[in-house]
């Protein structure tokens, strides 16, 4: 039977359970909300949080690319060759 709240998180090579999954996606979403008002900021007073908010996205990224749960999206979003082929396996 299709369980709305737990087939998305169990459906990739690597699995979570549903608290796993709503913690990760949770937190990594505040923190790129965060990211975004320091960016704002940022974009007004540049001497403030310079390279703040793009450190912050790419730290991201790399914690999605290692998690092994997003490789069609990146085979479909990143250009190819953009990453390395061990991401992608």
């Amino acid at each position: 039977m299709k369980n709305p709240f737990t087939d998305h998180p169990r459906d990739t090579e690597n699995p979570q359970t549903y608290l796993e999954h709503g913690c990760f996606a949770f937190k990594h979403s505040a923190i790129l909300v965060f990211a975004g008002i320091l960016g704002m900021i940022h974009a007004i007073l540049p001497f403030l949080f310079p390279f703040r908010t793009s450190t912050i996205v790419i730290k991201s990224f790399k914690k999605l690319v290692d998690s092994k749960r997003h490789k069609e999206e990146l085979k479909k979003e990143m250009p190819k060759g953009y990453l390395k082929d061990e991401h992608l396996k």
